[in-house]
């Protein structure tokens, strides 16, 4: 297969992937396309010496560096997630759904984005790739270069840390 049919190949697979783990790291459109585009040109530059296989790791560690490097050249890390919100109900208490259901939802929200744009490297990243994109311990193993039983250990503190993050943000709202 020629280079540049690979390279299609390889953006229609992962390029999706890339632009959502910016998205999720950085919380900002514009500053996920632009990262989720320079590990495309880094791809198309080194697209002849990536063994088949080792695409997906190589690709999430470039836009995982790539976000690093913006999250710390900002004065303070801003809110992340916009999407957890419906995928972590059970943060909380209540089913359905009176209108004071709603504005606390909202609430779980900002302190879910706000404890998990806190927590240091690598268990923020282990949250989003494990948890958010579901990608296998394998890949993530790969990718940041742990070992896989590393990389179970630290998501279970890491869940447990981001657990506690919040029920402590809860209940100094209640006092």
């Amino acid at each position: 297969m020629g280079m540049k049919r690979r390279f299609e190949q390889l953006v229609d697979q992962h390029g999706s992937r890339l632009y959502q783990l910016a998205r999720l790291m950085l919380g900002r459109d514009d500053e996920a396309e632009d990262v989720a585009q320079e590990t495309l040109v880094k791809l198309w530059r080194n697209v002849e010496s990536l063994h088949a296989g080792q695409e997906l790791p190589w690709l999430i560690t470039c836009t995982r560096n790539a976000c690093l490097d913006i999250l710390r050249g900002r004065t303070r890390t801003r809110g992340l997630l916009q999407l957890v919100a419906s995928e972590h109900k059970a943060l909380g208490p209540g089913t359905d759904a009176g209108p004071g259901d709603e504005m606390e939802r909202g609430q779980r929200t900002r302190d879910l984005r706000a404890a998990l744009a806190d927590m240091p490297e690598p268990a923020r990243s282990l949250l989003i790739l494990r948890d958010i994109q579901e990608l296998d311990v394998a890949t993530v193993a790969g990718t940041l270069e742990l070992s896989e039983n590393q990389v179970k250990v630290y998501t279970f503190r890491a869940r447990r840390q981001l657990r506690h993050r919040l029920e402590e943000e809860s209940d100094a709202q209640v006092a």
